[in-house]
């Protein structure tokens, strides 16, 4: 084996010296040789994370008054990003989350619930205008791998 692939290190090993104000000092001194060492990994495959996002997109035909009751909006109210009717909303599960925007603002998570057959707004005492924008958004997330 040649130099370049020994490692020394130096510890020590008791050796006696001259005592201070009653003391002994001792040091240690041992001299060991580390091998080279291979480490091999398998080759990992790379894992990505995709987002897969779908947009729902809602014009209130009237004046929507959330005082009352909630209010429950349909899939088929809705289009989608290409213009087209709705059938369900698709729903990611815990591989994703929904966004509710109402004329642009982002809501609350505990203002709405969100299944793949319906859309509910709970009651706030507030009114959503007609011809004002609700966007829903759901996301998902998706294990892309590449070899």
């Amino acid at each position: 084996m040649t130099k370049k692939h020994r490692l020394k290190c130096k510890f020590f090993k008791p050796t006696k010296r001259r005592k201070r104000r009653g003391r002994k000092k001792v040091i240690y001194k041992i001299n060991c040789v580390i091998k080279r060492l291979n480490i091999i990994c398998p080759k990992q495959p790379f894992i990505g994370v995709k987002p897969k996002v779908r947009r729902y997109f809602f014009v209130a035909p009237h004046d929507i008054n959330l005082s009352g009751e909630k209010i429950v909006l349909f899939p088929n109210q809705f289009v989608d990003d290409k213009g087209e009717t709705v059938a369900k909303f698709i729903d990611f599960g815990q591989e994703g989350y929904f966004n509710l925007y109402v004329n642009g603002a982002l809501q609350e998570g505990k203002l709405y619930h969100v299944n793949s057959d319906e859309l509910t707004i709970i009651s706030t005492g507030q009114t959503i205008y007609k011809g004002t924008p609700i966007i829903l958004e759901s996301i998902g997330f998706i294990i892309a791998r590449k070899k």
